[in-house]
């Protein structure tokens, strides 16, 4: 059939094409754009007015023994922010001053985390706050450790000594708690006090403390699991968009340590690639991770930061717009890297990062 329909083309455009004036084609974008209509044989024979106009479509459009392929649009262009100096897109934190949507909120801060949109953040006086958006949600009880965001930043976990304590899992979307699990803390200090240390997009919660280390199943009520037993030695440090991030304590020193996995309901972790390291920042679509930086004081300074694609097939490196150092905060969207710059180890300023151009600016700060 594939063979009747070329040589349909074939003939009607042999027809025409002496009298047709066909236009210049237009430049096709860098990489392709699909839509999703896909041309089909019948339309040929029902529209033979237009069949030199559709022919170069149809007939790229029969691939690998004819089977249809997506047409590509040469008007359409995938969104590529540019690098600009413009103030940070991203909630973050600068010199006690926490800016959420370019706007400015009260008090002093100390750090935020940030993810899809949702926020959490830390006073000076070590209370915790959250929101999506500007308005600030606080968050009862004292918090054991730290809140944690899961990759899409649609749940927040947290584990506080509200009500002899418990752990939160909450939609930010709708601030609503999805879930709770009482746990026993008397307080921060105390050695059983489960805090949470990463949350996934499927609601599996992870909580460490001094002497245990679960994995909460919040879409399954209570459920929990004891990863000592499931996982001896593999303490998860954090969820990405790429997989948790892992460190393996019978590894402490080499290379492998710290590594991307994926956890079952059961508790097994099972390893999807090496990290060059725990403290890493992966992008929103998983596809890039960032990681350096550091004023070493009297030992080694890494005045650069360090991207690679999480496969490791490319590797680059980005440098500081001038003199200063270069210390990872967060990713803005897929391309955009945000970082402090410092001087002696303070930081002094903020820049922008472009993995598509290679390039760091210095940026704007309010």
């Amino acid at each position: 059939m594939n063979v009747d329909v070329e040589e349909i083309l074939r003939r009607e455009f042999r027809e025409v094409a002496s009298d047709l004036r066909v236009p210049v084609r237009p430049p096709m974008p860098r990489e392709p754009v699909r839509s999703q209509r896909l041309w089909r044989p019948l339309l040929v024979a029902a529209a033979v007015t237009l069949v030199v106009v559709s022919a170069v479509a149809v007939v790229l459009s029969y691939r690998d023994g004819g089977r249809p392929q997506p047409a590509t649009s040469a008007t359409e262009r995938p969104s590529v922010r540019p690098l600009t100096a413009d103030a940070p897109t991203v909630p973050y934190v600068f010199d006690g001053r926490l800016y959420v949507g370019g706007e400015q909120l009260p008090g002093t801060w100390w750090t935020v985390n940030q993810a899809g949109g949702a926020w959490a953040a830390q006073r000076d006086d070590d209370t915790w706050w959250w929101g999506t958006g500007a308005e600030e949600h606080a968050i009862s009880g004292t918090v054991i450790l730290q809140p944690r965001l899961s990759p899409d930043g649609r749940l927040l976990a947290v584990g506080t000594t509200q009500d002899g304590g418990q752990v939160l899992l909450i939609d930010t979307q709708s601030g609503e708690t999805v879930n709770t699990l009482q746990i026993d803390a008397t307080g921060p200090g105390d050695p059983n006090a489960l805090g949470v240390v990463a949350v996934t997009e499927d609601t599996k919660v992870f909580l460490e403390s001094d002497s245990r280390r679960l994995m909460w199943l919040a879409a399954e009520g209570n459920e929990t699991v004891d990863l000592d037993t499931t996982a001896p030695d593999q303490w998860v440090q954090g969820s990405t968009t790429a997989g948790l991030i892992v460190f393996d304590s019978t590894r402490d020193g080499e290379r492998d340590a710290s590594y991307l996995a994926e956890a079952t309901n059961s508790g097994t972790l099972s390893r999807l690639r090496t990290l060059p390291g725990e403290d890493v920042e992966v992008n929103p679509s998983g596809t890039w991770l960032g990681y350096g930086g550091a004023w070493g004081g009297e030992s080694q300074t890494i005045p650069e930061i360090t991207a690679q694609t999480v496969d490791g097939s490319r590797q680059l490196t980005l440098k500081p717009p001038d003199n200063r150092q270069l210390l990872l905060m967060t990713w803005e969207d897929d391309d955009l890297l945000l970082a402090e710059l410092h001087t002696d180890g303070s930081p002094t300023g903020l820049a922008r990062c472009s993995i598509r151009e290679e390039e760091c600016l210095a940026i704007d700060v309010p």
